[in-house]
């Protein structure tokens, strides 16, 4: 899952797209992380973003049809990037954001400085970069 390059380190896994899968990638990326941004407190943001598009994309991407999600990541020493992957039909909501659901890009947006949501036939990518404290 983890290959060092030149200072660059990288991270990928893929999983299917049911909750049952959610806690195992959520794992493997915290101790990646860990190695990444060591203030606890900013990479438990970057996990939480994340998280939260990994379940967006099981429950609206695929509604838990089991396909593959992939998840890459990348970190050099000034930035992390992660790339969450689904190749899921996009499926839009049809009632206003409530505070118990729809907020879930409003979240990603304030733990992360930089969400980039793209959606096409092909599925969606939701790109998080931030940068790593010194």
């Amino acid at each position: 899952m983890d290959d060092s390059d030149h200072g660059t380190r990288r991270f990928d896994i893929e999983f299917r797209a049911v909750n049952e899968e959610l806690q195992r990638v959520r794992h493997a990326l915290r101790n990646w992380l860990r190695d990444i941004i060591t203030d606890e407190r900013r990479a438990y943001d970057v996990l939480l973003a994340v998280s939260e598009a990994c379940t967006n994309s099981v429950e609206h991407g695929h509604r838990g049809d089991g396909r593959n999600l992939r998840l890459h990541a990348v970190a050099d020493h000034e930035q992390v990037r992660i790339t969450v992957i689904d190749g899921g039909t996009w499926r839009v909501h049809q009632s206003p954001p409530t505070t118990v659901r729809g907020l879930g890009l409003h979240l990603m947006r304030a733990l992360v400085p930089e969400v980039q949501v793209r959606t096409d036939d092909n599925g969606t990518v939701v790109e998080f970069a931030a940068p790593i404290p010194a």
